[in-house]
């Protein structure tokens, strides 16, 4: 009986380890639909030596900013007058790695295709993370991180972004902050000073896998020339968690410590989670409605 169980488990397992490229291809196919402004990151404070986590982040959006449709209808033919437009998707690939018990490595690529131009790679990002307070259930989680972007597309900025991470957890709920400082690097540069992009988390969970929450995000360019809220990106919306990785810590031990001494090496232990959520513009810069979806598999 034991072995037919863990033949089921590994096959479960399988099955994961499968999921995060469908997803991936799953977020190609969006890439007819309306502009996408960000990818909409919320990064964990926790940090474990050893452990490899894969990524995938995509974004679609429906519905231009009034003035960038106003824009275009009266510049058809001028492209390249215009220094940023807005995207129609975005796509990220992040790879983390658990250096230590404390220090994080991350890479990640991006892919996305802007209103005027064909999808293509457009940065390379290398970050940095630190946990500087642990949290363990309850508690107050805290870590700084930095990353570092190359513009691949020719006539684009590098960018280099620092801040906190914060967590705050009590029963089941989760908040999760992410404040991140921005500042542009390199001949390309077309602002002076620093930026501004945050991302916030208020998770619930309400049944052993499933959660549901509320996620904002907003970016300010230039903080020295930030203008009204209007003139600035924010969003706001739902989102649907799935976190099916909580069986493998269920199941160990409840045979007792008997079963325990007897077991056998197996395959590695494997997390995956999986969000859905929608995002609502909050400005008139912000498109009117985008579509967010997340996978990560870990071990």
């Amino acid at each position: 009986m034991q072995y037919h169980w863990k033949r089921l488990r590994y096959a479960q397992r399988l099955g994961l380890t499968a999921a995060i490229p469908a997803l991936a291809a799953l977020g190609l196919t969006f890439g007819t639909t309306k502009p996408a402004l960000a990818e909409f990151e919320i990064q964990e404070s926790q940090v474990e030596k050893g452990e490899l986590e894969f990524e995938y982040r995509g974004a679609v959006h429906w519905g231009f900013p009034g003035s960038e449709k106003s824009e275009a209808g009266e510049e058809e033919g001028a492209v390249g007058e215009e220094e940023e437009g807005p995207l129609r998707q975005s796509h990220d690939f992040e790879v983390q790695y658990g250096i230590t018990e404390r220090w994080l490595f991350s890479t990640t690529l991006t892919a996305d295709q802007p209103f005027d131009d064909s999808f293509a790679l457009s940065s390379v990002e290398l970050g940095l993370q630190y946990e500087m307070i642990e949290r363990k259930g309850n508690g107050i989680g805290l870590a700084f991180q930095t990353e570092y972007g190359f513009a691949t597309r020719g006539g684009e900025a590098d960018e280099v972004g620092f801040g906190p991470i914060v967590e705050l957890a009590t029963g089941k709920l989760l908040l999760t902050l992410n404040p991140v400082f921005t500042s542009q690097v390199g001949e390309n540069r077309d602002t002076d000073g620093l930026g501004f992009e945050y991302g916030w988390r208020a998770e619930y969970d309400f049944a052993k896998h499933w959660g549901v929450g509320v996620e904002m995000f907003g970016e300010i360019e230039d903080l020295a020339n930030a203008g009204s809220f209007n003139d600035q990106n924010h969003s706001l919306g739902p989102t649907l968690f799935y976190n099916p990785g909580e069986d493998d810590d269920d199941d160990v031990g409840q045979a007792g410590d008997d079963d325990d001494k007897n077991k056998t090496a197996g395959p590695a232990k494997l997390d995956f989670s999986l969000n859905v959520g929608v995002q609502f513009g909050l400005t008139d810069v912000t498109s009117d409605t985008a579509l967010k979806f997340q996978g990560s598999l870990a071990f």
